[in-house]
């Protein structure tokens, strides 16, 4: 992909990557798609590490718009942000999930776990540094296989790979820095991407199957995720579907191989399995339109699109660009 820099920045809240260095202490067996459990694992840590009222929801609450519990997790709408339907902000972090990780780590394995933080979520990542910690001890599953947060590291820009330390156990000390602007690369002729997670898209009440995603349906979910992240955290002028060309022999997708995966998780909440299975394979697009939606499509990468964004799902990476 071409290094040089667009002169325009995207308008859109900050955006950060952080990449969390753990270290296993026992025997750790992770599921298949380990979204959920870390989801579930962070949130109870950041709970017990923020919650000083002990409700036992944040409903009522007279903390809810303050406590970094509920911005992360469950933050109502104020009315001056209640959005196109929306009753709650959309979550400020994304859990970027290596679907091919280990899932089995023995006592003393190093591992990782990388999470994107948007907007004033970026200055609450000691909370999170701290919740990871209590997550830790808590351990995953019934076998509670525990780990502990060794060092903390944040790309300078994003998606370069240019990773800085910005905490250590050892000191206890964390290093803040001012966010880079988002900055795509010029626009390609034509875009290759990998479905990393199960990418969940409905149209008229039904999830896409691999006969069914056309270019039109990708990117119309994707404005939307980036419109309300960006209204509710930010401007609320950008991504508007408006924009989005009419003709769709101006953007054409281009299977190269996709599939269904299915995908079981258990809710503790509503004592039931539930079904998250979704696309996973590699596309291409062309197009006229590409340099329109292409800030959309290289942002994407760090915000996911889709359904069950919270669990990392609808992760992917532009993989090839040819321009």
């Amino acid at each position: 992909m071409p290094t040089a820099l667009l002169a325009i920045a995207i308008p859109f809240p900050p955006l950060a990557r952080f990449q969390f260095h753990l270290e296993a202490h026992d025997t750790i067996r992770l599921p298949d798609y380990a979204g959920s459990a870390w989801r579930g694992l962070l949130g109870r840590g950041l709970r017990r590490t923020a919650c000083v009222t002990h409700q036992t929801t944040c409903v009522g609450c007279l903390l809810v718009q303050s406590c970094v519990y509920s911005t992360m997790f469950e933050t109502p709408a104020s009315p001056t942000q209640a959005l196109g339907g929306y009753t709650a902000l959309p979550h400020p972090f994304v859990l970027d999930i290596d679907p091919n990780a280990p899932r089995v780590l023995a006592a003393g394995d190093a591992f990782t776990l990388t999470i994107h933080l948007i907007g004033a979520a970026i200055s609450q990542t000691p909370y999170l540094i701290h919740a990871l910690g209590i997550a830790g001890q808590l351990g995953f599953s019934n076998e509670r296989g525990r780990f502990s947060v060794t060092a903390v590291e944040r790309e300078q820009t994003l998606g370069i790979g240019d990773w800085q330390q910005i905490y250590t156990a050892q000191s206890g000390v964390y290093q803040p820095h001012e966010p880079t602007p988002l900055r795509p690369p010029p626009v390609p002729e034509a875009v290759q991407m990998r479905l990393m997670t199960p990418l969940r898209i409905k149209r008229d009440g039904h999830f896409l199957g691999a006969r069914d995603l056309t270019a039109g349906d990708l990117v119309q979910a994707l404005y939307r995720r980036l419109r309300s992240l960006s209204s509710l955290h930010g401007d609320p002028t950008a991504f508007d579907l408006r924009d989005l060309p009419r003709d769709p022999a101006v953007l054409k997708l281009y299977p190269q191989w996709l599939r269904w995966h299915e995908w079981t998780r258990y809710s503790s909440r509503q004592n039931t399995l539930m079904q998250f299975g979704g696309l996973v394979g590699e596309i291409g697009l062309t197009g006229s339109a590409l340099s329109t939606i292409w800030p959309a499509l290289w942002l994407g990468q760090w915000t996911h699109v889709g359904k069950g964004t919270a669990f990392g799902l609808g992760g992917y990476r532009i993989i090839e660009t040819a321009g």
